[in-house]
């Protein structure tokens, strides 16, 4: 009887062992997926947010440097010119680059607006170049303060979708932690389960113990 006692402990020891065995190797596969899911939204924050938002920055302070251009009435026709010529080759790289990070439907959206407005800002800027009357001087105004807004929007956009992948990131870094509470905690009943297979009284890796325990 004792004998078939031990026999069905060790049976059940053995298949709580393997339970556990696989619970600790699905463990791992979500840590790993969870870890892959936190690098990826870490690469994200800086290729499709920071750098986007400086790509914005940047573009807003050429449109600025041009609408002081403008303003400046010192500067001479070919100066002023090649002066817009290299602030629009400039705007042309970032809008190069932008397009090159990750948008989202409101920012593709917000992003063909500011497009829009840029071609029509450049045409004005042209006209205005040309003729500078009181009408395409308003009109030049009307396109800027249109772009400033795109601008404004998408600005506003790169912080909210920022906001949601660093609080994907912090819930992801708090199942991990729960995780590694939890895999510590299997390995821990391991270490259980194979103390008591290895203490068995009929445990061929101990026989001289065997011994001792059967007199």
């Amino acid at each position: 009887m004792k004998q078939f006692i031990s026999i069905r402990e060790k049976r059940v020891a053995a298949a709580v062992l393997f339970v556990v065995l696989i619970a600790v190797g699905l463990n791992q596969l979500l840590y790993e997926k969870d870890y892959r899911e936190l690098d990826k939204n870490m690469s994200s924050m800086y290729k499709d947010r920071l750098m986007p938002a400086g790509y914005l920055f940047e573009i807003n302070d050429h449109l600025y440097q041009k609408k002081i251009l403008h303003m400046n009435e010192t500067v001479a026709a070919v100066q002023l010119n090649a002066e817009l010529q290299k602030h629009d080759e400039a705007i042309a790289r970032l809008i190069d680059a932008y397009e090159k990070t990750y948008l989202t439907k409101d920012e593709q959206q917000h992003w063909k607006q500011l497009l829009a407005s840029l071609a029509a800002y450049k045409t004005a800027a042209t006209n205005y170049s040309a003729n500078s009357s009181t009408t395409s001087a308003d009109l030049l105004d009307k396109h800027f303060l249109a772009a400033q807004t795109s601008l404004t929007e998408l600005n506003n956009l790169q912080a909210k979708e920022g906001d949601l992948l660093q609080n994907s990131s912090k819930s992801i870094i708090g199942v991990t932690v729960i995780q590694s509470y939890l895999q510590i905690a299997m390995l821990l009943v391991i270490a259980v389960i194979a103390a008591i297979l290895l203490l068995a009284r009929d445990n061929p890796f101990f026989p001289a113990e065997k011994k001792v325990l059967l007199n």
